[in-house]
């Protein structure tokens, strides 16, 4: 036994990876035949069972979930192709299977006169189909049944040899039964090792005359053996496990030759040696303990991981999905171990159904590493035009919609990220035609003063990311402001405690009567323990500052009243007064946000309660105009879009995006939000497209911007916030409870990663000045200010540029004028739109980079000659020397 065969993976360890990465938050029925895993993964996709039981909810990991189309009866079993993508299958308890394309209803047949409790795809033919009841088993190419064989015992599950060649089915009776496919009959049956009445489980090791088959003994241990096909009087080895009235789920990992025990209605998962010609077969190699009980289980690859689907993961969280990492040690992982990764299969089919059927000679493709295989087109599985009458297509309204999302109505356009018209609006940066620019001008030391209106040259999709070598940075420590007392750490995270204008600062602070800090802009340094407060008289849920006018800032407290206050133009103190512009009290139990219109002076807008309906206001002072939203389903957020004529919002059941027209109030667009009951953050791009930043499904940090992309960040339980720089088209997105600024450019159809800017604390809240204030002779894009526990950090960011002494007009061009309306409140409530204005950043004295005289070539100097003959002159006079 010295020389014994030793398997190289007796030394992996399993482990369970951290909640972060868990798939949470699923609604779905664990209850499946007893011959099914629970779950089915493709290459990006998982499949699980929906609540209702008759249908299957699938999805890109991370991503929106979508419900298919539902079948005839409850879910029994279901599985996905190795060889096309996005092709999946499912037997129901009527009998019926039903097939699904790209989430799309591909067809239905009724395959037995009971219930469909296996149903599973050919490991080397593409397009055929094995399906089996508790009394037969069948064999269907394109829909069309070829074979069939009536079993004496009660079918508990099958399993297709990996040649494709034999079919094992496992009875109730405790035996395994082995079908010849092409020759229609049975080969044989194994003895009846397990107890009869309790449920059994069949799995071949591979394509090797080897099979696994799990069930229970007498006592009702849990009970595994490996048989080989040439001898089936007795398994070549077995084992028992403590007792349990739930079966074994076996998976096996042809390339380690390793089986893997998840036992179902526990929580514990084993992994075994299945290598039938070693030492000791289905020696156990260790075990791995989960947090919850396992209702399914699946592997997925690499050496391993396996996807365990748990019930009842966390208290209110519902089931989740959980990666467990199965790792073998090395010394290093530098290079590619080619002596645990063999040679595995190849998603290509190995032969056509005329080849199988012929028993001609065939060989499995195999792929090396990582090496990447452009597969061979795939014959798609749809119904032959003789089985029309048998086939019958399960449509249903929800069938393109994500779970949580009901049928949207026909009228109105759909805002599905995962539609994805990949474009580039023509109207970016809603530009008038181009003009000629009139000659830099005014005297702007640090903060450009504004120039004539101009118009802005139209915009230009580049084809390059201009921004790569964005650079984050922090201004000098004298011009940040520091031993700030009181911050309110518990402010509502769908609003911001930090608020900045061109002239002042505002803090939302502790304390009673709901205190705001006002500090002016331009006195940076150590702020008073007793600095200047606006008192609301009840808890602050959000501050604004007016737009138009820096000394005007709005309170919204939860005495359902919006407050307008008048900060004095004079050095800022304990004792300064602060008066009241306007008093609106709204009747409504609570007032969460506010936001000012764009464009319109004296326009504003609260999102507030009133006996569980959640509805928009719209006010012109004290008048109310216009009430938007109102939903019972509740409201995360909103945000007026550029031109002030649409608000969009999500909602917090329902999960929804929705866009209204103010004036009239009616719905013009709905689609899916953020997969999670999480808060979600609203940033209008421009006139038409939408970035939202929330949490997917499993808590994934997502940014998703509508019509374009989605994106998954990194896990964190910081939600993101979103601001967009429409000039230059880069998208920033602060990290709350982070150190990170995330940046990307949006660029045609993708998101570009730019470099992240990491501060040495943890941000709060993230304020940004009109782009007017940025430092442009600096090639600064952006002018922020940064909140932490106890200092409001000035920083910005910059691009470093080869000419920095010419006024970079590429990448500063004419801007909106953010600052000054461009249209009256009564005009804009009358119906006129609202056209904006334009400005020049130009510093005085600057001249633009497009009037630059062309840069002189200097040549350089070749000076090797000179270099060569002074080190050959120094190494004679050391050897004189």
């Amino acid at each position: 036994m010295r020389f014994a065969k030793v398997n190289k993976y007796r030394n992996a360890v399993a482990t369970v990876t951290g909640r972060e990465t868990w798939y949470s938050e699923l609604s779905l029925d664990a209850s499946a035949s007893l011959g099914s895993n629970g779950l089915a993964i493709s290459d990006d996709s998982l499949y699980l069972k929906t609540v209702s039981g008759n249908a299957l909810q699938a999805g890109k990991v991370g991503g929106q979930v979508k419900v298919l189309s539902s079948t005839g009866g409850r879910v029994q079993d279901w599985n996905v192709s190795g060889f096309e993508d996005g092709l999946a299958i499912a037997g129901d308890d009527q009998g019926t299977v039903t097939l699904w394309k790209d989430h799309a209803a591909a067809g239905a047949f009724s395959a037995h006169s009971s219930g469909c409790v296996n149903a599973t795809f050919h490991p080397t033919v593409a397009g055929l189909i094995a399906t089996s009841s508790s009394t037969e088993i069948k064999l269907w190419n394109s829909l069309a049944p070829v074979w069939e064989s009536a079993s004496d015992g009660q079918i508990d599950s099958i399993s297709v040899r990996g040649d494709g060649q034999l079919v094992a089915a496992s009875t109730h009776v405790g035996s395994s039964v082995l079908f010849d496919l092409r020759q229609k009959q049975s080969v044989g049956s194994t003895a009846a090792f397990h107890a009869s009445g309790r449920s059994t489980r069949v799995l071949w090791l591979g394509d090797k005359p080897f099979f696994m088959s799990t069930g229970q003994t007498r006592m009702r241990e849990r009970s595994a053996a490996i048989w080989d096909q040439r001898n089936l009087a007795k398994p070549i080895t077995s084992m028992q496990l403590q007792p349990s009235t739930k079966p074994l789920i076996p998976l096996y990992d042809e390339d380690t030759q390793l089986a893997y025990l998840a036992e179902k209605g526990d929580n514990i998962v084993r992994w075994v040696d299945a290598d039938p010609s070693a030492a000791k077969p289905l020696t156990e190699f260790g075990a791995v303990a989960l947090p919850s009980q396992i209702s399914g289980c699946q592997w997925t690859g690499e050496i391993a991981r396996l996807m365990v689907v748990l019930e009842n993961a966390g208290a209110g969280s519902g089931s989740a999905v959980v990666p467990v990492t199965h790792i073998a040690p090395r010394r290093t992982y530098l290079d590619f171990h080619s002596d645990l990764f063999p040679d595995t299969r190849a998603p290509l089919p190995a032969q056509t159904f005329d080849e199988w059927l012929k028993n001609e000679p065939f060989s499995v493709p195999r792929i090396q590493g990582a090496t990447v295989l452009e597969s061979a087109p795939v014959k798609p599985v749809t119904p032959p035009p003789a089985a029309a009458a048998v086939v019958s297509a399960k449509s249903s309204p929800l069938a393109d919609t994500p779970a949580v999302v009901s049928a949207p109505n026909p009228a109105i356009p759909a805002l599905l990220p995962l539609q994805l018209r990949l474009r580039w609006p023509q109207a970016h940066r809603r530009c008038p035609p181009a003009t000629t620019t009139e000659p830099c001008g005014g005297d702007l030391p640090h903060e450009q003063q504004q120039s004539p209106k101009v118009a802005s040259p139209p915009p230009r999709a580049p084809d390059h990311a201009r921004f790569k070598y964005l650079e984050g940075y922090m201004y000098k420590p004298t011009e940040h402001f520091t031993q700030i007392h009181d911050v309110n750490l518990r402010f509502p995270p769908e609003n911001d405690a930090l608020k900045v204008s061109p002239k002042y600062i505002a803090i939302a602070l502790t304390g009673a009567g709901g205190q705001v800090g006002i500090v002016r802009r331009d006195t940076p340094g150590r702020v008073p323990a007793k600095m200047a407060t606006v008192v609301h008289g009840a808890t602050v849920t959000d501050i604004a500052f007016d737009p138009f006018n820096p000394s005007v800032i709005a309170t919204a407290g939860a005495d359902s009243t919006l407050q307008m206050w008048q900060i004095p133009d004079m050095p800022l103190t304990e004792e300064a007064h602060f008066d009241i512009e306007e008093y609106i009290h709204i009747a409504a139990d609570r007032i969460h946000q506010i936001r000012f219109h764009p464009c319109a002076k004296g326009v504003v807008s609260v999102l507030a309660t009133d006996a569980g309906d959640s509805v928009i206001y719209v006010y012109n002072g004290l008048m109310l105009h216009f009430i938007v939203g109102k939903t019972a389903e509740g409201i995360h957020s909103f945000a007026w879009s550029p031109d002030g004529e649409s608000i969009a919002l999500t909602t917090k059941k329902t999960k929804k995006l929705r866009v209204y027209d103010v004036r009239t109030s009616e719905l013009v667009a709905e689609g899916p939000s953020m997969d999670s009951i999480r808060p979600c953050r609203i940033e209008w791009l421009d006139n038409e497209r939408i970035c939202l930043a929330g949490f997917g499904i499993g808590s994934q940090r997502m940014v998703s911007i509508h019509n374009i992309a989605d994106l998954l960040l990194m896990l964190g339980p910081g939600i993101l916030v979103p601001i967009f720089d429409p000039d230059c088209g880069v998208l920033y997105l602060d990290d709350r409870g982070s150190r990170l600024t995330h940046a990307f450019e949006v660029l045609g159809d993708k998101l570009v990663d730019l470099p992240k800017y990491e501060s040495s604390q943890p941000s709060l809240c993230l304020a940004v000045l009109p782009k007017r204030h940025a430092d442009v002779a600096k090639r600064e894009l952006l002018r922020t200010y940064r909140l932490n526990a106890q200092t409001i950090e000035s920083m910005g960011f910059k691009v470093p540029r080869k000419r920095p002494e010419f006024f970079q007009d590429d990448i500063f061009p004419p801007t909106v004028d953010r600052e000054t309306p461009s249209i009256d409140a009564a005009s804009w409530v009358d119906g006129t739109k609202a056209e904006p204005q334009y400005i020049d950043l130009c510093p005085s004295g600057m001249v633009p980079l497009s009037q630059a005289p062309p840069e002189i070539q200097e040549e350089e100097e070749d000076n090797t000659k000179d270099a060569i003959s002074a080190m050959l002159s120094r190494v004679d006079s050391d050897w004189d020397d």
